[in-house]
């Protein structure tokens, strides 16, 4: 089986290489991109058309839900999971287009896990 291609797309360095970290930990899951703007997460989605983008809500030059927003447009197939910090964004993910939304303290089993099932079809929050 295939390796699910992934772009991580968040402004803080940090936060790209913990997700990086905690996502690589599945054999069947890659990261192969990775973007510090909204504006660079949208284009390299659209050039690379990874199977799952790792949305960042609030990044600068475009935010996540704007990112989310303009691919649900254009690239239905790629699965959309977007973070933030804050809880509260959820509802404006979701309304935008994400196929999943989880704050950044959910820690790395719920990521992977959520990231499983987006890839498998078998969950939408």
């Amino acid at each position: 089986m295939q390796p699910s291609l992934i772009l991580i797309a968040d402004n803080d360095p940090l936060v790209r290489q913990c997700l990086r970290r905690a996502v690589e930990q599945d054999a069947q899951l890659r990261i192969m991109w990775e973007a510090d703007n909204g504006l660079q997460a949208l284009l390299m989605a659209q050039q690379h058309r990874p199977h799952l983008i790792l949305l960042d809500a609030q990044m600068p030059r475009m935010d996540g839900i704007e990112v989310t927003r303009i691919l649900r447009q254009r690239n239905h197939h790629i699965r959309i999971l977007l973070m933030s910090a804050f809880d509260h964004q959820r509802s404006s993910a979701l309304a935008a287009g994400a196929d999943a939304f989880l704050t950044k303290d959910s820690g790395c089993d719920a990521i992977r896990n959520t990231i499983q099932n987006l890839i498998s079809g078998t969950v939408a929050y």
